[in-house]
């Protein structure tokens, strides 16, 4: 149960963008504690150091939050003795996380106690960029609860320790010299922020809205550097970008240029006439959701030229009279060629594909109008209003009156 309950809650830090790091008795990966930064800038970090000065405040309590040099905030533990046997590791490090962006003044701060030179600032501040950003210590532990409580019961006293200042020390004691050529961390960064927001892009490609929405909150806890002074203008440029973005997701995915105008269009106005900042982070998500159902409704990347023509055709010309050999005509096709092709890529027949594009635009407008039922039948390509009653009880279980009952 309990080793169910790491496993869990892994999955749920690590979709929120914070590490979940488990420490092997050999402590051979403590360099992940903090992304390998340290030992990008010095020679020879001894990542220990570090941890000996947690485990030595380890008998106050089962749990510990700590700050380090950096400001970064991590909580540790020891696991159960179950658990360390199933996952091969004795301890677990959760974070690091931030309370707070980082001014460039806090940077000023960390640069001069750190006595580092003005060239590593830029790799300081992508560093940060990738850290997540919570509101309060009290959050980062209620964030937690759900999993220090079964593991350690309820009534334990978790204690916090600032082990910043022994940091400092044992680094002037040991002499850590700053790497001569270190590794530019700012570089990795920014390829790990576009890396996940390449992983989100193909999610939208792929028309998959619960996975892009996931990986759309891994790519937003890379907080990237404001541009200018405004924090509403910051929020706009960002959106313009993403939804620049998501239009080429879409055509990537092969949807017809009019959908995707519109639909970006739609949220270039919508962008531009918002001024909460609040109300623009909200639409960021509704932005994603949209084009993923743009693309699982209108993609046609998996289908031949041929089919591709004729979905097009279709989906332009739906309240027009179409039948299987007007298409076959304007495709320059047999009628049953065209049949058994559509049928074998779409598994559909084209009466039937035919119907439910109509059926969409029907709905569409059974919903949003108060127009006849005899208008929107006209209106959708049906030939009277009666066809249309058949087809739409046939296909839905309900007449468009009792449809649109429902929906009053």
């Amino acid at each position: 149960m309990n080793a169910d309950l790491i496993y869990t809650y892994k999955n749920i830090l690590e979709a929120l963008g914070i590490q979940f790091l488990l420490i092997n008795k050999n402590l051979d990966n403590l360099d992940e504690l903090d992304y390998k930064f340290r030992s990008s800038l010095y020679d020879n970090f001894d990542y220990e150091t570090i941890l000996k000065d947690v485990i030595k405040e380890e008998k106050t309590s089962p749990v510990l939050f700590f700050k380090d040099d950096f400001n970064l905030n991590y909580c540790f533990f020891e696991l159960p003795s179950i658990i360390q046997e199933e996952y091969k590791a004795k301890y677990a490090i959760l974070g690091p996380v931030i309370y707070r962006f980082i001014t460039q003044r806090d940077l000023d701060e960390i640069m001069e106690e750190h006595h580092f030179p003005l060239s590593i600032s830029k790799d300081l501040l992508e560093f940060y960029n990738r850290i997540p950003s919570l509101p309060t210590h009290d959050f980062w532990i209620s964030l937690l609860m759900p999993l220090l409580k079964p593991l350690f019961g309820s009534n334990n006293d978790y204690h916090f320790i600032d082990i910043a200042h022994e940091i400092v020390n044992k680094k002037e004691e040991k002499n850590y010299d700053l790497a001569e050529n270190p590794d530019h961390t700012s570089f990795q960064a920014v390829a790990d922020r576009y890396k996940a927001e390449d992983a989100m892009l193909a999610a939208v490609i792929n028309g998959n809205t619960d996975l892009a929405v996931e990986l759309y909150h891994r790519f937003r806890q890379f907080n990237i550097s404001p541009r200018t002074p405004d924090n509403l203008r910051n929020v706009k440029n960002f959106l313009i970008i993403f939804n620049t973005n998501l239009r080429r997701a879409a055509d990537t995915a092969q949807i017809h240029p009019y959908y995707i105008d519109n639909l970006s269009r739609e949220f270039a106005i919508r962008i531009e006439s918002t001024n909460n900042v609040s109300q623009l982070e909200s639409l960021s998500i509704t932005m994603l959701r949209r084009y993923c159902m743009l693309v699982h409704n209108y993609s046609t990347k998996n289908y031949s030229s041929i089919i591709k023509k004729c979905i097009e055709k279709i989906r332009f010309e739906y309240n027009e009279h179409i039948t299987l050999d007007s298409l076959a005509s304007y495709l320059a096709i047999t009628p049953s060629y065209l049949s058994v092709q559509f049928k074998k890529e779409t598994s559909q027949t084209i009466t039937d594909y035919i119907q439910n594009v109509r059926l969409e635009h029907a709905i569409l407008l059974l919903n949003s109008t108060s127009d006849s039922i005899q208008e929107i039948a006209s209106l959708c390509g049906f030939p009277d209003s009666n066809y249309f009653t058949r087809v739409f009880k046939k296909k839905k279980g309900l007449t468009p009156k009792e449809y649109r009952k429902h929906i009053i």
